[in-house]
């Protein structure tokens, strides 16, 4: 994997980790997956997603504690195995955010990629049962918060949801295919899950390619 190629997990009270190569695979001859246990600050992450930076691994996710200011808590871990906290993206919801959705209490989702030189991570603000929701940006030049270049970007408002629409406007997901385009897909509940294409100039929506793709949604008889 590129060392800044980002993954979205999906479990972290376990990870599947693949043996090959590594001592432990002593006690596993036939190198099969095996599922290790994780410890330190691994308690209460929710909707987690992991990057790699150099040889750290980051791992961000929607904040768990009751009444708490800060957003989207973040770990550390060199070998994805021992982790700690090393912080929090924001110190409490963005202002912007407040006044375009004052029900909203917590961010969610993050989800992480490294495209046109930084760190993009696209989160959602929402009510529960709702979809009057948004999908925001904020950039970083590392994820090292010992380096002089680390500093959150907010870069507002992505896309968002309103209760005329068939869709919801959380969970975003970035992929980069093979030609170099970004594209972000999300959503679920309502109509599905939806993808636009994102310029990786801004890390905003393509003025380009403005069409709504769907990508799967469920069927009802």
């Amino acid at each position: 994997m590129n060392r800044r190629a980002g993954l979205r997990a999906i479990g972290v009270v376990t990870l599947l980790i693949w043996l090959c190569g590594d001592s432990r695979g002593q006690d596993n001859p036939h190198h099969s997956p095996a599922l290790l246990g994780v410890d330190g600050d691994v308690g209460g992450v929710h909707d987690p997603s992991i990057v790699k930076e150099d040889n750290t691994w980051y791992l961000f996710g929607t904040v768990t504690g009751k009444n708490s200011p800060e957003q989207i808590p973040i770990r550390c871990s060199k070998d994805l195995l021992h982790w700690r906290r090393c912080g929090f993206v924001f110190q409490g919801i963005p202002e912007w955010i407040q006044k375009e959705s004052p029900k909203t209490q917590d961010l969610w989702a993050p989800d992480e990629s490294y495209f046109n030189g930084k760190y993009h991570l696209y989160y959602t603000f929402s009510i529960f049962g709702k979809n009057t929701s948004g999908i925001a940006l904020v950039t970083n030049k590392t994820l090292d918060p010992g380096s002089a270049d680390y500093k959150w970007a907010d870069e507002g408002l992505v896309f968002r949801s309103r209760e005329e629409d068939d869709f919801n406007a959380i969970d975003p997901n970035i992929v980069i295919d093979s030609d170099g385009s970004v594209w972000m897909s999300f959503g679920s509940f309502w109509g599905g899950i939806k993808m636009r294409r994102i310029d990786p100039q801004t890390g905003k929506l393509s003025t380009k390619d403005t069409k709504l793709y769907s990508l799967a949604k469920r069927v009802t008889s």
